[in-house]
C-alpha cells in the first residue's frame, strides 16, 4: 500500500472531524430541545403556584370584608368583598386554562372550586343575616364554624395542589440534570475522538512535510500550537467537571430542605432558588461551550462586575450557604470592574468562595469576607474566612500542587486551588495564602496588568 498524500491526509481529518461535529450537534441540539420542555414545565409550575396564591388571597378578601361588614355594618367592607368575588372569577378561569389537559389536576380544581362556592354562600348568608337582622344573628352563623371549616379546606386543597406541582417540577428538575450529564459526556467524548484525530493528522502531515519544509521549523510549529491546544482541552475538561458538581449538589441540597409540613412561603423561596440554579447551571454550560472558540493562546477579555459575578457564585452556591448557616460580606467598592476572562473569574470565585464553606469549622457560625482593593495601580482580590485554617509550616509548599487534599472531606478532590492558580497565572497573576490552623485563611489574589 502506497503512502498517503499530505492532501489526503488534511482532507480525511477534515472529513472527520466535521462528520464527528454534526453528530455531536445533533445531539446536543436533541438534548437541549428536552431541556426547554422542562424548563417551560418549571414556568408552568411557578405560574400555577402563583395563581394558586392569588386564589388563596382572594379568598381571604372575601373572608375579611364579612368579618368586617358583620362586626361594624359599615358597607366600605363589601367593597373588598366584592372585589375578592370579581378576582376569583378571574384566577379559577385561568387555572382552567393553564390545566386543559390534565384531568387529574382538573379534578383537583373541580374540588377547590366547590369549596370555594360553598365559602362564597356561607358569606352571603352571614352578610345577608347582618343586613336583615343585625350583629347578634350574623355572629351566631359564624359562631357555628362553617365558614371556618370551608376556608381551612381550602387552605388544604391549595397545598394539596401546590404540593403535587413541586413534585412534578422536582421530577423535571431531576431529569434536566441527566439531560446535562448526557450532552456533557457527550461534549467529552468529542474533544477525545478530537484531540485523536488531530494527533493522528499531525503525525501523517509531519512525516510528508519533512520534503517541503526544514524539519526543525515545521516541528516547533506544530507543537507549539497542539500544546496551546492540549492546554485549552485540559483546561476545558478540568473546569466542566469541577464547576458542574457544585450545582447539582445544590439543587440536591435545596430540595431535601422542604418537608412534607413546610409552608408555602418557604415553598417559593425554595423554588425561587432552586430557579436561580438551574439558570445559573445553564449560563455556566454555554460559556463552557464558547471557551472552545478560543484560539491559539489568546484569551477574550470583557468588563466584568465583580458583584454579579459574586452574586452568580452565591446563587449557585445557596444550598451549601443555607445548610451551614454562613454569613458572607461583599465590599467592592474600592474596585467595582475589571477587564478578565469571564470563565475564569466565576471559576476563581467559585473554588475560593466554595472551598471556605468547605473547609468551615463546625463549632462556630462560618464568616466569610470577600473584598477588592487597588495598590500601585494593581488589583487585588481578598478571600477571608474563619473556617480550619491549614498547617502552612507542614503543607504551604503543596498547597496549590494537584490532587493535594489537607482536610478529610468527601468531596475533596485536591483540584480546586491548583486549577485556580494555573487560571490566574495563565492571565499573568499571582495567587498567595496566609492561614492559621482553627483560625482561618486569607487567600490573595493579584491580577494581572
Amino acid at each position: 500500500m502506497g503512502k498517503i498524500s499530505l492532501k489526503t491526509t488534511i482532507d480525511i481529518t477534515f472529513i472527520v472531524i466535521v462528520t464527528s461535529f454534526a453528530i455531536l450537534a445533533y445531539s446536543i441540539h436533541s438534548r437541549s430541545q428536552s431541556v426547554r420542555q422542562n424548563r417551560m414545565i418549571v414556568n408552568h409550575t411557578s405560574n400555577i403556584n402563583s395563581v394558586l396564591e392569588k386564589v388563596l388571597s382572594s379568598t381571604i378578601d372575601i373572608e375579611t370584608g364579612t368579618r368586617g361588614y358583620t362586626i361594624t355594618g359599615d358597607e366600605n367592607y363589601l367593597e373588598v368583598y366584592n372585589h375578592g368575588h370579581k378576582n376569583l372569577e378571574i384566577w379559577i378561569d385561568s387555572l382552567r386554562s393553564m390545566n386543559e389537559t390534565d384531568e387529574y389536576q382538573n379534578k383537583k380544581l373541580d374540588t377547590l372550586e366547590k369549596l370555594i362556592e360553598s365559602k362564597q354562600k356561607v358569606s352571603a348568608m352571614v352578610i345577608k343575616a347582618r343586613r336583615e337582622y343585625g350583629m347578634e344573628e350574623a355572629t351566631e352563623l359564624i359562631k357555628k364554624g362553617r365558614g371556618k371549616e370551608v376556608m381551612d379546606s381550602i387552605r388544604r386543597s391549595i397545598r394539596d395542589y401546590q404540593n403535587q406541582a413541586v413534585l412534578i417540577l422536582s421530577d423535571n428538575l431531576a431529569q434536566t440534570e441527566e439531560n446535562v450529564q448526557a450532552r456533557n459526556n457527550r461534549f467529552f467524548l468529542f474533544i477525545v475522538v478530537t484531540f485523536a484525530i488531530l494527533i493522528f493528522a499531525y503525525i501523517k502531515i509531519r512525516q510528508n512535510t519533512k520534503r517541503l519544509l526544514l524539519d526543525k521549523i515545521i516541528q516547533e510549529n506544530l507543537m507549539d500550537e497542539l500544546t496551546i491546544q492540549n492546554q485549552q482541552l485540559n483546561d476545558f475538561a478540568s473546569i466542566t467537571s469541577h464547576n458542574l458538581r457544585s450545582p447539582a449538589s445544590n439543587i440536591t441540597a435545596l430540595i431535601a430542605t422542604i418537608e412534607d409540613d413546610s409552608p408555602i412561603e418557604e415553598y417559593k423561596t425554595i423554588f425561587e432558588m432552586l430557579r436561580k440554579v438551574a439558570q445559573n447551571l445553564n449560563d455556566s454550560l454555554n460559556q463552557l461551550m464558547e471557551v472552545l472558540h478560543i484560539k491559539k493562546n489568546k484569551i477574550e477579555k470583557e468588563i466584568l462586575s465583580f458583584h454579579q459575578v459574586y452574586s452568580k457564585t452565591i446563587e449557585s452556591l445557596q444550598g451549601e450557604i443555607l445548610k451551614s448557616g454562613a454569613i458572607i460580606k461583599a465590599d467592592f467598592k474600592e474596585v467595582s470592574e475589571i477587564a478578565y476572562s469571564r470563565i475564569y473569574l466565576e471559576s476563581i470565585f467559585h473554588n475560593l468562595i466554595s472551598n471556605a464553606l468547605k473547609y468551615r469549622a463546625m463549632e462556630r457560625t462560618p464568616e466569610i469576607t470577600i473584598r477588592s482593593e487597588r495598590k500601585n495601580n494593581i488589583v487585588y482580590l481578598y478571600v477571608i474566612d474563619n473556617g480550619l485554617g491549614i498547617d502552612l509550616t507542614k503543607n504551604g509548599h503543596k498547597i496549590f500542587g494537584m490532587n493535594q487534599i489537607f482536610h478529610n472531606h468527601p468531596e475533596a478532590k485536591g483540584i480546586g486551588l491548583f486549577m485556580t492558580k494555573t487560571q490566574i497565572e495563565s492571565m499573568k497573576g499571582k495567587i498567595s495564602v496566609a492561614s492559621e490552623v482553627n483560625i482561618g485563611t486569607t487567600f490573595t489574589v493579584m491580577f494581572g496588568t
